[in-house]
């Protein structure tokens, strides 16, 4: 097998052998989950091999989504934000919360980021790891989500109470 050999589905060879009807050969007749647009145009999207092919940097990004595509064979991503701020994130639950604080804080340490808040770092850890039945410290969670450039907001859903 050559670098430049198609590999669909993980396993075969060709479109036929994995039981696929023959892919689109335009990006404009391929389905969406195919294709994106780039500069004002639709092009077919990047195909991997296998997730293994996919680049680490945004494999293990929590805002890139990676599968496999029924119309082609290959591997696609997803929704890759990197290299755009992220502007608003929805969360759901405690360790949703957590997880966006340590990804926010990045390489800095609990200690740099509670000083510059003004609290304990005990109190950033327990914000970052969440036990079950424990309190959010609410004047603690804002004063490290105004260092580290963040504001809460809440979704206020249509219908009833």
């Amino acid at each position: 097998m050559r670098a430049q050999d198609p590999v669909l589905m993980g396993v075969y060879c060709t479109p036929k052998c994995a039981g696929l009807p023959e892919p689109a050969a335009r990006p404009e007749d391929a389905p969406r989950k195919c294709v994106t647009v780039r500069d004002s145009r639709t092009v077919f999207k990047r195909r991997y091999r296998s997730i293994g092919e996919i680049p680490d940097r945004i494999r293990q990004d929590s805002s890139t989504d990676h599968y496999s595509c029924g119309h082609c064979g290959h591997w696609h991503i997803g929704h890759s934000r990197i290299g755009a701020p992220e502007q608003f994130r929805m969360l759901s639950s405690p360790e949703d919360l957590a997880d966006f604080l340590v990804k926010r804080r990045g390489r800095a340490t609990y200690t740099q980021v509670a000083k510059a808040a003004g609290v304990q770092p005990i109190r950033l850890k327990a914000l970052e790891n969440p036990k079950k039945g424990q309190r959010v410290d609410l004047p603690t969670l804002f004063k490290v989500l105004d260092v580290l450039r963040a504001r809460p907001g809440v979704e206020i859903k249509a219908g009833g109470r």
